[in-house]
């Protein structure tokens, strides 16, 4: 067996034991979770893995997963994962462009280390689709999950949707002249506001939102909003960080982001806007080759489950894909389900066959030098 490199930035927890040994006492290791008489595996009702999946699994004892998910949203599915299945986790948590440098590398190099790769943006995903990276897996809630979460060919499912919204620092621009479409954000920054913008080459994010932005309103609308002097970031969290200090009043923003100012007391808010909320898909998919298939299926059945997608959006303030899953509150408020909000994801031909050269021409359009 290969030995895995040493991982870059690792997280790891230490549930194992506990789990191991409420398994072999015939109970649960979480509230909802339970092991029946025939040994499989079940949480909140909804069979995650058959007996001889699960003893497979635990022989294996841990999953190794790459992903480009936020710290607090990895750590905490990591740590349920671990509390309900006693399947140890590990691996690679970095940004996605980085992290598909490294698969690549080690995939090329025949060492590639992951059992679970996890990662947003369909270009890049599809290059690891083509390469051959991935095995079919069929959930035991496949038939639950929307036809436009799953892939055809079975290789992969959407492990959740991201949506992009309209932040706005209530101290710096008074709430009734806040934008509440994206068709506002140019007169916006005509009248002085200072508005913020991811790159359109900065990850799915930035993409979808461009794309969003000229397919929704045309070429010239990049043109308006460039000649309204937005700032450009590199980063939806440096962009937050900007928001949050006042340092800029209007945000193109994600709803995570958005969650942890408000924690930390910043006078924020948002908008779902009136014309459209751009989305990306969140990828997840099990290795073909993986040094711990049983674990890598477990893991993917509880991910895809309505436990897993529950702890998804509860931590990540993402929509979940599973439809029973429960959403997230925030500052108070329950988050709506994305069948509330009008939600536009970009076809993937689209996404794909026109990302260079559509990134190319905003880069043209707002001066930017990559």
């Amino acid at each position: 067996m290969r030995k895995p490199p040493k991982p870059a930035l690792t997280y790891t927890a230490t549930a194992l034991a506990v789990g191991l040994a409420m398994t072999a006492c015939g109970g649960g290791t979480s509230e909802g979770q339970a092991i029946d008489e025939s040994g499989e595996l079940v949480v909140e009702d909804e069979v995650i893995a058959s007996a001889e999946l699960l003893e497979a699994a635990l022989d294996e004892g841990s999953v190794n997963v790459y992903t480009s998910l936020n710290e607090v949203s990895n750590d905490a599915i990591a740590s349920a994962f671990e509390e309900d299945t006693g399947i140890s986790v590990s691996g690679v948590r970095t940004p996605t462009g980085r992290l598909h440098e490294r698969i690549r590398t080690e995939a090329g190099g025949g060492n590639l280390a992951a059992d679970i790769i996890a990662m947003p943006d369909e270009s890049l995903w599809q290059e690891l689709v083509e390469s051959g990276l991935f095995g079919a897996h069929e959930v035991p809630s496949h038939d639950l999950i929307p036809e436009e979460f799953t892939s055809p060919d079975g290789l992969y499912y959407a492990l959740n949707s991201a949506p992009t919204v309209i932040a706005y620092n209530t101290e710096v621009i008074d709430p009734d002249e806040a934008p509440t479409s994206w068709r506002d954000l140019p007169e916006v920054g005509r009248q002085g506001h200072e508005i913020g913008v991811v790159h359109a080459s900065q990850g799915a994010g930035g993409w979808g939102l461009a794309l969003f932005m000229r397919q929704a309103f045309g070429e010239g609308y990049w043109e308006e909003l460039a000649e309204s002097g937005p700032v450009l970031e590199s980063s939806v969290g440096a962009l937050a960080e900007r928001l949050g200090r006042g340092e800029i009043a209007v945000a193109a923003a994600r709803v995570p982001e958005v969650g942890g100012l408000q924690e930390q007391g910043a006078p924020v808010e948002f908008v779902w806007p009136s014309d459209g909320t751009p989305t990306f898909n969140f990828y997840i998919a099990q290795v073909a080759e993986a040094d711990h298939p049983n674990a890598a299926q477990v893991y993917l059945n509880w991910a895809m489950s309505k436990r897993g997608q529950s702890v998804v959006s509860q931590e990540g303030l993402d929509f979940p894909v599973h439809p029973e899953a429960t959403t997230a509150e925030i500052n108070g408020e329950q988050l709506p389900t994305i069948d509330e909000v009008d939600v536009v994801t970009a076809a993937s031909e689209d996404w794909i066959s026109l990302r260079d050269d559509w990134i190319a021409e905003w880069n043209g359009v707002f001066g930017y030098r990559q």
